[in-house]
């Protein structure tokens, strides 16, 4: 269902509430750390609540203005995520979809960390993370861009 690369999704959660959204995005990623119990991936996700400065997407483009964003990702692991709000605190909308409420910036990597043997399934936790977060958050996920090798985003 994932490949790697680097995508930005769409989420139309409703009046879903931003701590039962957190909730499942941590509970997903102890299910598949439990799943594959490698002492390299922490049972517990490292999530960072970001209040700013925000940085532009590209150099022209105007800085993001939001209360805070969140980033989720391990030291050894393939998986990082972003999620922030689709709507700024000055008003202006990301993505002019009216239903999405959070955006989610996936960068998913095939070959990292390197395996320590052939059937080492390190490689496989951000896949199955993602495949776990996208099953159990109810809410419709819209594919917005899949990003190419060194595209800024947008």
């Amino acid at each position: 269902m994932f490949e790697s690369g680097m995508f930005e999704y769409g989420l139309k959660t409703g009046d879903l509430s931003e701590q039962e959204i957190i909730r499942i995005f941590k509970k997903a990623n102890s299910k598949v750390a439990r799943e594959i119990h490698d002492s390299r991936i922490p049972k517990g996700l490292n999530m960072l609540k970001s209040t700013g400065p925000f940085g532009r997407s590209t150099p022209d483009a105007e800085p993001p203005e939001y209360d805070h964003i969140y980033r989720f990702r391990h030291r050894v692991s393939n998986l990082f995520l972003e999620l922030y709000p689709n709507r700024e605190k000055n008003g202006r909308v990301k993505f002019p979809d009216e239903d999405i409420v959070w955006n989610l910036y996936v960068t998913l990597l095939s070959d990292y960390p390197n395996k320590l043997s052939e059937d080492d399934p390190i490689q496989e936790f951000g896949f199955r993370v993602m495949q776990e977060l996208f099953r159990t958050l109810p809410c419709e996920k819209v594919l917005i861009k899949k990003y190419a090798r060194g595209e800024n985003r947008l």
